[in-house]
């Protein structure tokens, strides 16, 4: 009789395991950006961002409030800017020749911008913000010429909102720049204004998210950290 009792046992070892297997909940994968998706993999950027949501973006700091000039030389309250949009914020001078600076910043914006056409969410949610730290250089003038092909590019009203600003002057802007941790080095030779390439995500509510320095500064990292503030409202 032992072999039957064996068998026995055996069979109601398997259905145990069988049956504790089948009440495990079901745990999907991590689904992958849906925003990130709409890049393409750069040589200098060859790894995949982590799925949106599987990650916390802590609340660095409460952004700064100061008054801008905007491209028609109106004065307004950066805090009135912030509110209500997650915001990619970008410091940079017009005059910048260093390709690991400001004008690798403002690729990565164009990028998003063109293509956000393609995701309605973001123009909905999300808007970039550009922000002079030259207004010697940079005076209304400067930025209306600059910002004219993206307020006036084809279907700019389906695309992610861009606003260029600038300052008054120094008077205005340092508090800006201190209040974001924006390191501009005035001290040597003022054609060139040396500083660290940042970028700041602010939430909806004025607070700072995330900052990127180089290296960091991948449309698809950035849209990932987008989708997952966005996951975290609820939105998504």
């Amino acid at each position: 009789m032992r072999t039957p009792l064996l068998i026995l046992s055996f069979l109601l070892l398997s259905v145990s395991a069988l049956a504790a297997w089948v009440v495990q909940p079901f745990k999907p994968e991590p689904e992958p950006a849906a925003l990130a998706a709409l890049f393409p993999v750069g040589p200098e950027f060859d790894f995949d961002p982590p799925a949106p949501g599987s990650y916390p973006l802590h609340a660095i700091k409460t952004a700064p409030d100061g008054t801008v000039l905007d491209v028609h030389g109106q004065e307004r309250q950066l805090s009135k800017i912030l509110d209500g949009k997650i915001t990619l914020v970008s410091f940079v001078y017009l005059m910048c020749g260093d390709t690991d600076g400001c004008p690798l910043a403002m690729s990565t914006l164009f990028e998003i911008h063109d293509a956000s056409i393609a995701a309605p969410i973001l123009n909905e949610n999300v808007q970039l913000l550009t922000i002079s730290f030259d207004p010697e250089r940079d005076t209304v003038a400067a930025i209306d010429s600059f910002a004219y092909p993206i307020t006036h590019a084809d279907s700019a009203d389906r695309k992610i909102p861009w606003e260029v600003l600038t300052t008054s002057g120094q008077t205005a802007l340092q508090p800006i720049i201190d209040g974001f941790g924006q390191v501009v080095d005035r001290s040597d030779d003022q054609e060139t204004l040396n500083h660290l390439l940042r970028m700041y995500l602010v939430d909806r509510n004025g607070v700072i998210r995330n900052v990127y320095g180089l290296g960091l500064i991948d449309p698809r990292l950035l849209m990932t950290d987008v989708e997952t503030l966005l996951m975290e409202e609820g939105r998504l």
